[in-house]
């Protein structure tokens, strides 16, 4: 496709529409503490992309995901609290917690704009799944009475630790996984003038974003860098913990847990890619 055929399919009043309601999304959630000023910014990057080149079909499970896990984030108990905190997943998403999980989705609606093969919704769809997948996990499983397990040594772990899983965890990566491919679905249903996608694809997404959920648990407990409070002597993802310097005791000091949730975002949206192409 030329340049020019790219530019002439621009909709100016669906980009402006797009702008606004980014604007509208982001003030609102940085207000309610969801999002951080630069994960404001953030939002309005990926919101003005995604709704002003996919359209409403596109927005609507961007939508779901973010409001979802935004709710997720403000029910909370002790247990929750001291896990989030200690292991640096709490307060507002700054802009790069915002890019590891939506950025994979900006991405494939830029390329579903350019080629005009709206087989790239999929992949959008399942990357948000993935995100999903793994943000209800965390929020649910560590209000989880049960301890979890390091689903790499299969020991028992810390709440809240990358890598640990409890079975109210997986129960809820599986139905945040489930009801974003849901939203997906029902925004094409409700939408139409597309050709009919068989429902195994819609499975396939589903199966893509609680498999990426699965892959970032194994990440996370394996290669993602974590700490050790010289000061309380307890493990961390922080890089500072008690006003001093943690110190690093395994895994890759540049693979914190922005980095891991945007390669499981990715490999949640290629294989789904993949298995459309094969």
């Amino acid at each position: 496709m030329e340049f020019n055929d790219i530019i002439s399919r621009l909709d100016i009043a669906q980009i402006v529409s797009g702008i606004i309601l980014s604007i509208v999304i982001a003030a609102v959630s940085t207000r309610f503490g969801a999002l951080s000023r630069s994960g404001g910014l953030g939002m309005l990057i990926v919101g003005t992309i995604v709704f002003g080149l996919g359209g409403i079909v596109f927005a609507i499970p961007l939508i779901f995901f973010f409001v979802s896990s935004s709710l997720l984030s403000k029910i909370s108990s002790p247990a929750k609290r001291v896990a989030m905190l200690l292991f640096d997943k709490t307060g507002p998403r700054d802009i790069w917690q915002v890019i590891a999980n939506g950025g994979v989705g900006t991405i494939c609606v830029i390329i579903y704009f350019i080629s005009g093969e709206f087989f790239w919704y999929l992949p959008y769809c399942a990357s948000l799944c993935a995100a999903a997948a793994d943000t209800w996990a965390t929020e649910r499983g560590t209000m989880s009475s049960k301890i979890p397990i390091s689903i790499v040594t299969l020991k028992k772990t810390e709440s809240g630790r990358s890598g640990a899983v409890t079975l109210m965890g997986m129960i809820s990566a599986a139905a945040g996984s489930a009801l974003v491919m849901a939203s997906g679905y029902l925004a094409f249903k409700a939408v139409g003038g597309y050709d009919t996608i068989p429902l195994m694809m819609w499975i396939a997404v589903f199966n893509a974003g609680f498999a990426g959920s699965i892959l970032d648990s194994i990440l996370g407990g394996s290669v993602q860098a974590m700490f050790r409070c010289p000061l309380c002597n307890r493990i961390t993802e922080r890089r500072e913990h008690c006003g001093d310097t943690t110190m690093p005791i395994s895994g890759f000091l540049f693979v914190n847990n922005d980095v891991v949730n945007f390669v499981s975002v990715l490999f949640a949206a290629g294989a789904t890619a993949l298995i459309i192409l094969i």
